[in-house]
């Protein structure tokens, strides 16, 4: 599609600088769950070099039809397919018609998540199983400290990292609506959510229950789901800081979910911890990671 056709199709004037453009419809196969079209006959996802702000939202009236469009920079929407913490955007650019893509950016986007293999799959996989640590932690803290709702809160977040670490392992991308996903996988982590949910037990049973299956897959997923952190981690001589392994492409998203993933190899003796001193450290040691 021209840029000509594109700018009357969306009601907005654009310049050449756009990279990209997807167009999610309210007919025809638009899932059902994309809030972005409620009220809308189409959302134009715009994909351009980048912008000052993450994302702007515009609306045009082009005759009878309504459409919202979304701009957002390339880096955003990358950040947001290795998240999975951006469901409109990842359903607009998996579910929409590629209008507009000179340069193939979107259809290579698009092939990465089909094909579901290489560095994007051991991204995804380290990023949900930190993100499934970090939730179970949470929640078992909280049980600890008797806050059960929250400890449910907590552990029910910790199930759908879960279920999008199960759909990853099976060599699938996961989609906003993973547990349909799951559904099809006969997977325990499915009947784990139905006992956490509409289980008769007491609420601080079914709790505890659902953290001992946890923490048994965290210990056997632990290795497989880490190879991108370890593979860092042996990539030169001298330990990693925190902060450098923070400031790494493959690692930045992960600020607080990160030093718990460091510590719980280290408890493993899958990686070693190295205590120096530093100037900036005053009293103390600075501690660096390494396998």
């Amino acid at each position: 599609m021209e840029l000509s056709n594109l700018t009357l199709f969306s009601g907005e004037t654009f310049d050449e600088n756009v990279l990209g453009a997807v167009a999610l419809h309210q007919t025809g196969n638009a899932p059902v769950q994309s809030a972005l079209l409620h009220d809308f006959d189409v959302v134009v996802l715009m994909l351009h070099e980048e912008q000052e702000k993450e994302r702007i939202i515009t609306h045009t009236i082009a005759g009878e039809r309504r459409t919202q469009s979304v701009h957002v920079g390339l880096s955003a929407l990358e950040r947001a397919v290795m998240a999975g913490d951006n469901n409109e955007l990842l359903t607009s650019l998996i579910a929409g018609e590629v209008i507009w893509d000179p340069k193939g950016i979107l259809g290579e986007m698009r092939r990465e998540i089909i094909q579901f293999q290489g560095p994007l799959k051991e991204r995804i996989l380290f990023m949900e199983f930190s993100r499934f640590l970090h939730m179970y932690v949470k929640s078992k803290r909280y049980m600890e400290a008797g806050f059960t709702m929250d400890a449910y809160n907590c552990v029910l977040i910790a199930l759908y990292h879960w279920a999008r670490l199960e759909v990853s392992e099976a060599g699938c991308f996961p989609d906003p609506a993973v547990w349909e996903q799951v559904k099809g996988l006969n997977s325990s982590v499915h009947k784990l959510y139905e006992e956490l949910t509409v289980s008769t037990e007491t609420l601080d049973q079914r709790v505890e229950l659902i953290l001992l299956a946890c923490e048994f897959a965290i210990m056997s997923k632990m290795s497989d789901c880490c190879t991108i952190l370890l593979n860092i981690l042996g990539s030169r001589k001298e330990p990693w800081s925190v902060k450098e392994l923070l400031q790494h492409s493959g690692l930045s998203q992960l600020g607080a979910e990160l030093p718990l993933v460091l510590r719980k190899l280290v408890s493993r003796s899958q990686i070693r911890e190295i205590a120096s001193w530093a100037e900036e450290a005053g009293d103390g040691h600075t501690v660096r990671y390494t396998l």
